[in-house]
């Protein structure tokens, strides 16, 4: 069957053929802590130079030799923009959520309550023995029934946590154990890159076609296992910002690689700070600003090209004192997208169990998380998740701006998926 990029690619030169003369413009169980693309500007197509005046004799030549000009084809903005037209407010309301299912295996109840719904994203949560092809069936089961929430026959999302150490959800035969990140930090960046490959590949075998992985933040050896999240798991590639930043670009080139799409965290870094969001409240960093050398590994990130951003949802008190950090437009906004120039998919880390964010009511969360410029919120249980996505939708039908938005991120999502094919 036809996809809607090539559905769109055939239209435009049978339209080239009939006008002849015409051109057209181009158209968890969370783990212990949980946790560019460009928008092309359409181009028109200019017609070849012809004579100011030309002879008798020369006007058949040139009539006989003249070719229509060709349409360019309708750039992945483009693309994206005619499919997310056809989703209903609520349609692309739930094409930005991420629910949380067992890693090893959702119910039947769960799939049909996403399905409905119109969630196409989905987080393997928890822990799990299974083996790679026994993943894989899974993972089947639920995307065969969610791929028709997606226009145009694109993917479903399917995340996990396989960072190695602590991190690793999925443990069964066939997937790598890789050791936590501190000690793969201290490997050649060739063993790096090719024990990170070997994994890449497995989880791509199991379906899986996100990780929530690398970790980029950067826990100064004077903090080391005093830092919960981080530190005390091994979770970090380096204690210096330098180390780290080479590490994440070998993990992420790894990973992409293998068709799987890296997501560095959790920004603006997670260092520093002494507890755990997952476990505690009021978690607030007080060291990194906009020009915090923990900022680093991130940018570098940016520049390379290949892996999106999980926001942290630790308070930053020197960035904003006043919301947490997924509620934070000055953070997502204004320091990430605005001045180190993220364009991609911004994804939250969990906002339904972490007790850091519990004083939000849960739909209230996606709302917030959205308003301040993020893509797509992650929440770890199915349920919850749906609440998530049919609060966005009200936000959206009652406010305009909010509604524009929720159709820009539902733009993103469909231009990175149109992407991946």
């Amino acid at each position: 069957m036809m996809t809607r990029a090539m559905q769109i690619m055939s239209a435009g030169i049978l339209m080239t053929a009939m006008l002849a003369s015409c051109s057209a413009p181009n158209a968890g169980e969370p783990a212990p802590s949980t946790p560019a693309p460009s928008a092309s500007s359409p181009s028109g197509t200019s017609a070849p130079a012809q004579p100011d005046s030309p002879s008798p004799s020369s006007t058949a030549g040139v009539e006989e030799s003249s070719t229509p000009s060709q349409s360019k084809e309708p750039s992945l903005r483009q693309q994206a923009e005619e499919l997310v037209d056809e989703l209903s407010a609520s349609e692309q309301a739930a094409s930005l959520v991420m629910a949380g299912v067992p890693a090893t295996g959702a119910s039947a109840a769960e799939i049909s309550a996403m399905k409905k719904q119109g969630i196409s994203n989905v987080f393997l949560r928890g822990r799990s023995q299974l083996a790679v092809q026994q993943t894989a069936a899974q993972v089947q089961k639920i995307t065969q029934d969610l791929d028709s929430n997606i226009p145009g026959q694109l993917p479903v999302w399917v995340a996990t946590d396989q960072e190695g150490g602590f991190v690793r959800v999925l443990q069964g035969d066939g997937f790598a154990e890789l050791p936590t990140a501190l000690k793969q930090g201290q490997w050649s960046t060739s063993k790096l890159e090719s024990e990170v490959g070997t994994a890449g590949k497995q989880l791509a075998e199991a379906g899986i076609n996100v990780n929530l992985a690398p970790v980029a933040d950067v826990v100064p050896s004077s903090i080391g296992t005093s830092n919960a999240p981080i530190g005390y798991f091994g979770r970090e590639y380096a204690h210096d910002a330098a180390g780290v930043s080479k590490a994440v670009a070998t993990v992420n080139e790894a990973l992409h690689a293998q068709g799987v799409q890296p997501v560095v965290k959790h920004f603006p870094g997670l260092g520093r700070v002494a507890e755990n969001t997952d476990t505690n409240t009021g978690v607030t960093d007080t060291k990194i600003d906009a020009g915090s050398s923990d900022l680093q590994p991130f940018e570098q990130a940016i520049e390379q090209g290949k892996s999106w951003v999980m926001v942290s949802n630790a308070r930053y008190a020197r960035l904003d004192a006043k919301n947490d950090a997924p509620f934070s437009s000055k953070i997502i906004s204004g320091l990430l997208r605005e001045q180190m120039g993220y364009e991609g998919i911004v994804i939250s880390d969990d906002l339904c169990e972490a007790k850091q964010v519990g004083h939000v009511p849960v739909g209230e969360r996606a709302v917030k998380f959205i308003a301040a410029g993020g893509t797509v919120p992650l929440c770890v249980n199915s349920a919850p998740a749906i609440t998530m996505a049919k609060a966005l939708a009200a936000e959206a039908k009652s406010d305009g701006k909010f509604a524009g938005k929720v159709r820009e991120a539902a733009v993103l999502i469909l231009e990175e998926k149109l992407r991946s094919q």
